[in-house]
């Protein structure tokens, strides 16, 4: 069985480190090399705009390019992108998780995950 096969195959992540680790695992058998910077984008969700404001703005005071997206015909939250050229591997992925998630919490949101381009 191919390794994308057993990926496949193992069933949805029952936590977000377990989604996490598999995207690293995805990205590398994608022939991505993690040692090298890259575009990730972060997602985080607001009931409010104007919380979705202030996390954007405190997001983007570290050093990240932010967007904020009104609610749509199928999100019905703020949507808050930040995006950069960073470095992805268990250390750095569990690192921005969290602070990402404490940006979130503190302006009343949620965040909601990350993606990553293969090639740098």
């Amino acid at each position: 069985m191919r390794f994308l096969d057993r990926i496949r195959f193992q069933g949805a992540p029952k936590t977000p480190q377990e989604a996490d680790a598999l995207a690293l695992r995805q990205l590398s058998a994608r022939g991505a090399d993690l040692s090298k910077p890259r575009h990730v984008v972060h997602f985080l969700y607001f009931a409010d705009e104007s919380d979705a404001r202030a996390a954007a703005d405190a997001v983007g005071e570290a050093s990240w390019t932010t967007s904020v997206e009104g609610p749509s015909e199928t999100i019905a939250e703020w949507c808050v992108k930040a995006d950069a050229q960073r470095t992805v591997g268990p250390d750095t992925v569990a690192a921005f998780r969290a602070w990402f998630e404490r940006v979130a919490a503190e302006h009343s949101g949620e965040y909601d995950g990350w993606e990553a381009a293969a090639k740098p």
